[in-house]
């Protein structure tokens, strides 16, 4: 039997097992303290039997009762234990989307409750499918984050599921895997705006037709709106912007407190497209904004009911790089070899 009898700190990824060099095992059960089975298999001549599917659970004793008859027929019973070991901690994740419709941008992000030491354990219990087949990637951007994207925007129609098999897997520095789980999502519209800073316009495609062209107003020198290709993170119809919050004092000639309405969310910084009908006279003509894209307030009431998380703001002219940090930035301003050599594993 493996593991032995009395066996302790079995690792949860350990395969139990069992075999008889005479007889025929006619029943072999395998179960917890909670009476939860462990499913298995047996050999065809019936002398051998191997645990399947899912893994141990850490710091678990687990019973094995068999019966093996003998070539006359007579039957013995055995019974034996072993318990798993006392992990440092058990590692979880929370995956995002999780259901809905998204945008044609949208990676696959999961973080998890522990630093993840085995990336490659980990990234192998990770799996991606899609009703429309695309070529597609993980990248690390933290011990704590792994994203996936495709290596072009997803199809509209996309159909896509996560599977996360956490459970057994070693993730390295004492931290085991616990749970598996699935979530899926829905691609929807071909949703790409330009906001060009230099000429002050936002353009917005939907499916790959121009449908709106707005005026706006970015960044001002002194808070230049980040470049790159953005993604809507989110939206909310009021947010009140604090400066304090970006390290500018309320009091300061820069400073600010306000309600501001129609805001989709473009970066981790701060940054929104919203509605601004004190920028109108500056809106299609110069920048005087802290950073955010600001529209006149029909136009942005028109962008935050078009807007889907996922969607794709791309803005160029700007002499801010992208923050390879930034949940709006990050994605999809890594080249496509570089974003696979993120990865723990070949594609």
């Amino acid at each position: 039997m493996s593991p032995p009898d009395a066996a302790t700190g079995v690792a949860p990824d350990t395969p139990v097992s069992l075999t008889t060099a005479n007889g025929r095992l006619s029943t072999v059960q395998v179960t917890d303290a909670a009476g939860r089975l462990l499913h298995g298999t047996s050999s065809p001549d019936g002398r051998s039997w191997s645990s399947i599917g899912s893994p141990l659970a850490p710091d678990t004793t687990y019973t094995l009762v068999a019966t093996v008859v003998d070539p006359s027929g007579r039957t013995q019973h055995r019974e034996t234990s072993f318990t798993t070991l006392h992990p440092l901690g058990t590692l979880t994740d929370d995956i995002e989307p999780s259901q809905g419709k998204v945008g044609v941008g949208s990676p696959i992000v999961v973080k998890f409750n522990h630093p993840v030491g085995n990336k490659a354990a980990v990234q192998r219990a990770l799996g991606v499918q899609a009703s429309i087949p695309v070529v597609g990637a993980w990248h690390w951007l933290s011990a704590k984050e792994v994203h996936y994207r495709p290596q072009s925007y997803w199809p509209t129609g996309e159909q896509a599921t996560v599977l996360s098999n956490l459970g057994g897997v070693d993730a390295g520095n004492g931290i085991w895997g616990v749970g598996s789980r699935s979530v899926s999502f829905t691609v929807g519209g071909s949703h790409i705006s330009t906001v060009d800073i230099a000429n002050h316009t936002m353009t917005v495609m939907d499916s790959g037709k121009v449908v709106k062209t707005f005026k706006d107003s970015a960044g001002r020198d002194k808070y230049p709106t980040m470049g790159g290709v953005h993604l809507v993170l989110g939206k909310e119809p009021d947010v009140v912007m604090d400066s304090q919050s970006v390290g500018i004092p309320r009091n300061s000639p820069d400073g600010y407190y306000e309600h501001v309405f129609q805001d989709v969310n473009i970066s981790d910084g701060g940054e929104f497209v919203h509605s601004a009908p004190w920028s109108v006279g500056a809106q299609g003509n110069s920048n005087g904004s802290h950073g955010c894209v600001n529209l006149a307030p029909s136009d942005a009431a028109w962008f935050y009911d078009f807007s889907q998380p996922g969607d794709v703001v791309t803005i160029v002219n700007s002499p801010r790089a992208p923050e390879p940090g930034d949940h709006g930035t990050a994605d999809w301003n890594t080249p496509w070899s570089q974003w696979v050599a993120g990865g723990a594993q070949p594609v």
